[in-house]
């Protein structure tokens, strides 16, 4: 059975004039649907550039990314990212941020009407409906990333992809959103990937694997 992500034997270099700089080196792996892996490193190991080529945003300098057998080769809303920035429209409200999404994806497929019960249903999801009509200004940062999660969740990706999504947070407001995000997976059987530098995270995912700069761990399940 083929895997439903694979990551296969990728490559980056970054090159600026005569200076390179080898970032990714081989790098393998692959994720079955419904799995939550983390891959967790210190700052600087390539963690945040691994997971750009995953989303389309990068390419690699060798190897490619294939999803349910397709390579990956631009963004696209099948895979969707949560930043440790947010990265809301400071213009729009809570509301608006998430159905901006949702327009761009389902204007075609779903009603009007539908679009804003989609809308609604996912920052339910999030426990952020009763901020819909606060702009990001107005509301705190885990707020936000609730937010930025519903947008994400909104577009329906085979995969989700979070970039350090707790870094920017007060250890409280962490670890409420971790075990927000837990119990998401839990009841939508989501295939996550997230990047992270919180060692922590290995007790709470499905798998992880250490990443640093010139060593790797083979991923290990949790028991």
């Amino acid at each position: 059975m083929r895997p439903y992500l694979k990551l296969d034997h990728i490559d980056k270099i970054f090159t600026r004039g005569n200076a390179s700089t080898e970032v990714l080196k081989d790098i393998n792996l692959t994720i079955e649907k419904g799995e939550y892996v983390s891959i967790i490193g210190h700052s600087g190991c390539g963690k945040s550039t691994l997971l750009n080529i995953v989303a389309g945003l990068t390419d690699p300098t060798m190897g490619c990314v294939l999803l349910e057998n397709r390579e990956v080769n631009s963004p696209g809303p099948d895979r969707a990212v949560v930043f440790q920035n947010h990265s809301l429209l400071p213009w729009l409200t809570v509301y608006e941020n998430v159905r901006l999404g949702v327009d761009k994806v389902f204007s075609s497929s779903k009603s009007r009407a539908e679009r804003d019960a989609w809308t609604m249903h996912n920052l339910n999801l999030v426990q952020m409906a009763h901020a819909r009509d606060k702009r990001p200004a107005e509301i705190s940062g885990g707020m936000k990333q609730r937010v930025g999660i519903a947008r994400a969740l909104a577009m329906e990706p085979k995969v989700l992809l979070l970039d350090e999504p707790f870094g920017a947070l007060d250890a409280l407001t962490r670890a409420h959103l971790q075990d927000s995000v837990m119990a998401l997976h839990q009841k939508l059987g989501n295939t996550i990937l997230m990047i992270t530098h919180d060692g922590s995270a290995r007790c709470w995912t499905c798998r992880w694997r250490a990443r640093a700069s010139g060593s790797n761990c083979r991923p290990t399940r949790r028991t």
